[in-house]
């Protein structure tokens, strides 16, 4: 329990560390960037002003068919709640409300990124010391110098070194990285059969929600990092409720709810819940209140601008996710949302 309140701990110190810091710039390797968070320049399309933190453009059907994909099923079915479904849902929501959070089954993080957390906050490390830090742990070391392979960098040979890579991302794609790196085994739990089977799905969906909130943040001139943080942490309480039901179902020996009306509860709760989570943890307000404006339809009049990103940047990751699975929306024309301005900016193509 001690060993688990640590993390909790750091946890919360490490990411009050990104937003309370001097600001600096690592030497950044002269290399051309494409600005597209997938790596591919959209089409060309009109040169008409296209507000695209407006998302109400999105299919009706959005969160159905996405929860379809995510659960593994054809399709959600359309019938009344039965009783273990109100009992489920009802349990869900006493942990919820009471504030009671999966913190304490936080995972232990590699070793390397305290210290690499604290090296990037110092104003005399150089590149060359950073990337000699990375090198202790082969996990960073692939997922360095394999996020400066993507093709959101345009490079015309291969990175094959920590000292290229941490040259070419500079700080800000350091603090993104180790971010991922920090948070993806509480994204992808591996335990019961349900979790194990939609944890990779839901990390992959929260992943390109966080590159979609950054590359919108960027346009709006806002904090690109505060905007990526939200959208890789905005499914914790999803992932959490998730692992609750599948424990649940798998001890009363029922079979796992394909309802849509299940499911509308759930997701509010597992929103609300979200937030739980990320205000334990400590994330800054700014963060936190667009986690907090998720959790009521009510509240998305009333958004701040990360919270407008935070809701376009989930929709428009959903819509990719589905249209690469070919579960887009039957309801909808998907030629037509392909074709839309915001989704070619956004969503054109994997990264």
């Amino acid at each position: 329990m001690e060993k688990r309140m640590n993390i909790i701990m750091w946890l919360k110190n490490w990411i009050h560390s990104f937003f309370h810091y001097k600001h600096r710039r690592l030497p950044t390797a002269q290399f051309k960037k494409i600005d597209y968070p997938f790596g591919k320049e959209p089409a060309k399309h009109s040169a008409v002003n296209v507000d695209c933190l407006d998302s109400s453009w999105c299919p009706l059907m959005l969160e159905r068919d996405y929860i379809a994909w995510l659960l593994d099923v054809e399709f959600l079915t359309s019938q009344p709640l039965s009783n273990s479904e109100t009992e489920a849902l009802t349990i869900f929501e006493h942990m919820v409300t009471s504030r009671k959070t999966m913190a304490q089954m936080l995972p232990r993080l590699p070793a390397i990124i305290p210290q690499l957390m604290r090296s990037l906050k110092d104003d005399n490390i150089s590149s060359a010391q950073l990337a000699q830090q990375i090198a202790r742990d082969p996990v960073l070391v692939g997922e360095v110098i394999g996020l400066a392979n993507t093709p959101y960098y345009r490079r015309s040979h291969k990175i094959t070194s920590i000292e290229q890579a941490v040259l070419l991302l500079g700080q800000n794609g350091l603090r993104q990285l180790v971010s991922r790196v920090a948070f993806y085994p509480i994204l992808n739990i591996n335990s019961r059969t349900m979790t194990r089977l939609n944890g990779a799905r839901l990390w992959q969906q929260s992943e390109h929600c966080a590159l979609i909130c950054r590359k919108i943040a960027e346009l709006e001139k806002t904090d690109s990092f505060a905007a990526y943080l939200a959208g890789l942490v905005s499914n914790v309480g999803l992932l959490a409720g998730l692992r609750i039901m599948d424990e649940l179902f798998t001890t009363k020996a029922t079979s796992l709810s394909h309802s849509w009306a299940f499911y509308q509860v759930f997701i509010t709760l597992a929103k609300r819940l979200s937030y739980s989570i990320v205000t334990e943890w400590g994330f800054p307000k700014a963060v936190t209140q667009a986690l907090f404006e998720q959790t009521d339809n009510h509240l998305l009049t009333m958004q701040t601008l990360l919270g407008q990103i935070l809701t376009a940047g989930d929709r428009y990751s959903k819509l990719y996710i589905l249209n690469i699975h070919q579960r887009m929306p039957k309801t909808t024309d998907a030629q037509d949302i392909i074709n839309h301005p915001c989704y070619r900016q956004f969503c054109n193509d994997t990264y």
